[in-house]
C-alpha cells in the first residue's frame, strides 16, 4: 500500500520541492540540484513508455520547476499513467544499465521525491526556528 501513499502524495512532495528550490534555504552544499532533475529525467522516461512527452532544455532546479509546471499541466493524464504503471506487475524498459520493470522505476522515482521532500521541509523548518548551521563550509562564507 505504501506505492499508492507515494502515489497519492507526488504532487504535494513536487510542490515542496520546488518551494524548498525557491526558498531562500542554502542548497550548495546538498546534492539536490544534481540529482532530482536526474530523478526528472528517469521519471519522465517511463512516462514517455505511455505517450507522455515531458522535454525541457534547462538545467538544475530550474528542470524540477519546468517539470512541475508540465506536470500541473497535464495532471490527470499523468496520474492516469502513474497509477496504471503502479497496477502492472509486468511490463518492463529497457535502460542504459539493463531491464527493469516499469514499476519498479516509477516506485523508486516517487520514493525519491518523497525522501527529498521530507528532508527539504526538515531543513526549511530548522531555518525557520533560526537553528544554528550544523557544518561549517568555508565556500558558503564566501
Amino acid at each position: 500500500m505504501e506505492a499508492a501513499a507515494l502515489y497519492l502524495h507526488f504532487k504535494k512532495n513536487l510542490t515542496t520541492v520546488v518551494g524548498a528550490f525557491n526558498s531562500p534555504l542554502e542548497l550548495r552544499s546538498m546534492p539536490y540540484n544534481t540529482s532530482l532533475p536526474l530523478e526528472v529525467n528517469l521519471l519522465a522516461d517511463v512516462l514517455r513508455l505511455h505517450g507522455l512527452e515531458f522535454n525541457s532544455a534547462t538545467t538544475g532546479a530550474e528542470r524540477v520547476q519546468d517539470f512541475q509546471q508540465w506536470y500541473l499541466q497535464h495532471e490527470e493524464h499523468v496520474n492516469e499513467v502513474l497509477h496504471r504503471v503502479l497496477e502492472d506487475k509486468k511490463a518492463y524498459m529497457k535502460t542504459a544499465t539493463g531491464v527493469v520493470l516499469q514499476k519498479e522505476m516509477l516506485y523508486r522515482r516517487l520514493e525519491y521525491f518523497k525522501e527529498a521532500a521530507h528532508t527539504l521541509q526538515v531543513m526549511m523548518a530548522q531555518q525557520k526556528l533560526h537553528s544554528p548551521k550544523h557544518f561549517n563550509y568555508p565556500f558558503l562564507n564566501a
